[in-house]
Order: structure tokens, then C-alpha cells, then sequence
């Protein structure tokens, strides 16, 4: 897990939006001295999280790149929570898609911490891939497709086939946005197109989603809530939201 003061927080939020900041107007917004914030910047670079300049930083090369950095930092507790939750859940001799996505990394995290032996695993997520790699009892395999430098992964359609080979016991699905309807959607088709088919070629989809998704709208329609047999959240649902969970009966887990 990451683990970031606010400040060099917002020091990221601020170069994600802006590109380039001077270290005059770092130290005058952040009230600190040249020398703390030098010394931020310059962890931070170490970090690979931004780029250090004479005089101030910017943001790493790519606006995908600085968003997914971003993905990392928000909600990086409730995400860690939510992995554990789901690692809890998958016993030994598992089969297991992951989908891309900071949360599922979050789960692959905490499966390798757990040590889970004889897991099987099916990914488009060169991440997930990544941090499993460690783990002696875990066989990894990738599904291939087109690159998409947004979240590290692979997608599109020439994924699909590889995802439907196989018939797993479980999917580690992350999502972009539910609605208030229960629709699971994503915000771009590549991806979709992937999780689709991870989602029905699993035995029991498991839906990972910190609180923030219900709040937020994309435009490509993954599923719905009905389609999924868990989900696990960070806070308890309450109102529309609560009712909506209800109303598909998908089991709820909420990480604490």
C-alpha cells in the first residue's frame, strides 16, 4: 500500500492538473520551506510519481500515466481493506480472472501476502501479473490483446479469446461506476469487452467497488449488479444505494 502524506498528496493532485508547478509556488501554497518541499519532490521522483526539474517538477509523461498514479493515492486504505476482504475469500486450488484496476491490485496484494497455495490465475493485467510473480504457487497467465497504457493491462478483442478457454471458480472484477440502476459501467470499450467475458466464464464474480463508484457515470455497460454473486465495499450503503444492493440480491461484504 502506499503511503503518502496529504501534502504530497495534493502536491500530485496539483502536477496531474497543472503539469508543471515552480517550487515558488509549491512552498507558497503548501506553506513549508524550499527545503521540505525539495525533499518531497525529490522522494517523490524516487517514487516514480513525477518528474524533477531545476526549479520545480511535472508530471510524468503521459496523462494516463499521471491518472493512474492519482488511482493509486485516492482511497489507497479503503482499497487495501477491500483486497484483504476478498483474499479472505478465495480458498486453495482456486481458479481466479482479474480484471485491471488499483482495487484488484489491491486483492493481488493481499493473495500474495496470504500466501493462497495452488492458485491459478487468469489476467489481462500486467500489474496484478507483476506483483503475483513472487508467489511459488501461483500460475499466472496473461491474455494477450492490445496494450492499454491507462491501467497496465491488455484489451479489446483479441483478449476475449484467451479469457474463453478457460471456466474459472472465481472473477476479481473492479468496475469504473454503478449506476443508480445497478448497471456496472466502465469508461472504455477495450475494457469491457475483457471483464465481459471474465465475468461470464466465472463461477462466482466477485465485485470490488470503494464507495466512491456510486457516485461517479461512464459511458460502456459492462452488467449489472444482478450478474454478480459478491460485492465488496468499504462503507455500508445506505438510501438508494442500500435498496439497489438489496434489490439484486448480490451478497454484500463490507471491508472494515
Amino acid at each position: 500500500m502506499i503511503d503518502l502524506s496529504k501534502r504530497r498528496r495534493d502536491i500530485l493532485r496539483l502536477l496531474s492538473h497543472r503539469g508543471y508547478v515552480a517550487i515558488e509556488e509549491f512552498t507558497a501554497k503548501f506553506d513549508v520551506t524550499p527545503q521540505t518541499l525539495r525533499r518531497d519532490l525529490h522522494e517523490l521522483a524516487e517514487m516514480g510519481f513525477l518528474r524533477r526539474h531545476h526549479g520545480g517538477a511535472s508530471a510524468i509523461s503521459s496523462t494516463a500515466n499521471s491518472d493512474y498514479v492519482m488511482r493509486h493515492i485516492e482511497n489507497a486504505d479503503e482499497k487495501a481493506r477491500i483486497g484483504k476482504a476478498v483474499a479472505a475469500m478465495i480458498p486453495a486450488g482456486s481458479s481466479v480472472f482479474m480484471t485491471p484496476g488499483t482495487t484488484v491490485e489491491a486483492a493481488a496484494r493481499a493473495l500474495a501476502d496470504q500466501r493462497v497455495e495452488n492458485l491459478q490465475v487468469v489476467t489481462n493485467s500486467t500489474v496484478a501479473a507483476g506483483i503475483l510473480d513472487d508467489c511459488p504457487d501461483v500460475t499466472i497467465q496473461l491474455t494477450g490483446g492490445s496494450w492499454m497504457a491507462n491501467n497496465r493491462a491488455m484489451g479489446g478483442a483479441g483478449a476475449v479469446p484467451a479469457v474463453d478457454r478457460f471456466r474459472c471458480d472465481f472473477a476479481i472484477l473492479s468496475i469504473g461506476a454503478i449506476d443508480p440502476s445497478g448497471h456496472l459501467l466502465e469508461y472504455r470499450q477495450e475494457e469491457v469487452l475483457v471483464a465481459r467475458a471474465m465475468l461470464l466464464n466465472s463461477r462466482h464474480p466477485i465485485l470490488l467497488a470503494d464507495h466512491t463508484k456510486f457516485s461517479r457515470v461512464a459511458t460502456f455497460v459492462l452488467g449489472t449488479l444482478h450478474d454478480c454473486a459478491t460485492l465488496v465495499t468499504d462503507r455500508t450503503p445506505s438510501g438508494t444505494v442500500a435498496r439497489m444492493i438489496e434489490e439484486s440480491s448480490c451478497r454484500l461484504v463490507v471491508a472494515y
